[in-house]
């Protein structure tokens, strides 16, 4: 099985469940729905951004996308799948310096971060609270570094959204549920403690969630046990063989779970001594497959294929599980 690249004219800069989104040569924004072959890119004429490229990316009624404008302004956008037209909505009345949208189907919430005194804070919003001006739906959390490179989230319609990183005034590795009826976010027990969480993914459209990290230079994964009790939400380790993790790929993601796998367990990245893996369990055994060298950003499955964002480009592989 050989690794096929997204061919685009531009940067890609996110992907998200079945997307992609970036800058173009011209800097206007582009969105690729993600299945193998290949589709073309939509671009959005006018819909200029700076060059840290879209932020995030989401699909509900429409293609929603967050970042900087060229009036430096951070913007939501909604976004015709048709590449038409867009429609803009300022998120300077949160202060929010970050955002990524927490939209499908169901889900209708705005995660952001301010810089507050030097302090990131994350904050979770309605949708029209976030473009109004209205107060997050539970206290902020203290992330101890960059959203961009610090934070890993995930969410799946009704289910709740799970954030997980350097959390709290400790900034030790935490991960914290809110789900739909939550008055507060709910910590998840990690056992044993990880040195540092780097991805959170959801599979079996919501029914699983795992958490991702590493402890000791190894890769280590939590699965969320949907248990109805109050408090602590509980998990689960999955059973890995020994992943050692290359030493300088530590500060940053070098665990990366696949988003939207169908299947009862976790497909996942690893930064390996010997290079980038994509790792399974068949049933009987874990497999790995090499993947292109550098940092990785994102994957999900999408089309029948698993694509990976890794350095500014997409490889798309046809699902090998």
């Amino acid at each position: 099985m050989d690794w096929t690249r997204l061919e685009v004219a531009g940067r890609v800069t996110t992907l998200a469940r079945g997307l992609c989104a970036g800058i173009g040569a011209d800097g206007n924004a582009f969105v690729v729905p993600l299945r193998l072959p290949h589709s073309t890119a939509r671009t959005y004429d006018g819909l200029l951004i700076d060059s840290f490229g879209v932020l995030g990316v989401a699909q509900g009624e429409q293609t929603w996308l967050t970042g900087r404008g060229a009036d430096g302004r951070l913007h939501l956008w909604a976004a015709y799948t048709d590449g038409s037209m867009f429609v803009p909505h300022s998120l300077d009345a949160v202060d929010a310096a970050w955002a990524a949208p927490l939209l499908d189907a169901h889900a209708d919430q705005i995660l952001s971060a301010v810089l507050d005194g030097g302090t990131w804070r994350v904050r979770v919003h309605q949708r029209e609270r976030a473009i109004l001006g209205g107060q997050p739906r539970v206290r902020d959390l203290d992330l101890d570094g960059d959203p961009a490179t610090r934070l890993a989230y995930s969410f799946y319609e009704r289910e709740s959204v799970v954030v997980a990183g350097p959390l709290g005034e400790s900034g030790a590795a935490q991960a914290l549920s809110l789900g739909a009826a939550d008055s507060d976010w709910r910590r998840i027990h990690l056992t044993p403690s990880p040195s540092a969480l780097c991805s959170v993914a959801t599979g079996q459209f919501g029914r699983h969630t795992w958490i991702a990290g590493h402890l000791d230079g190894r890769v280590v994964v939590y699965q969320v046990l949907p248990l109805p009790f109050r408090g602590l939400l509980r998990t689960t380790n999955v059973d890995l063989p020994a992943l050692d993790l290359a030493p300088d790929s530590l500060d940053g993601r070098p665990v990366v779970l696949v988003e939207e796998a169908q299947r009862d367990s976790p497909l996942l990245i690893a930064a390996l001594e010997r290079g980038n893996r994509l790792c399974w369990h068949d049933g009987n055994e874990w497999k790995a497959h090499p993947l292109p060298d550098g940092r990785v950003q994102g994957a999900c499955v999408g089309g029948g294929a698993v694509h990976v964002l890794v350095e500014g480009a997409v490889w798309s592989l046809p699902d090998p599980t």
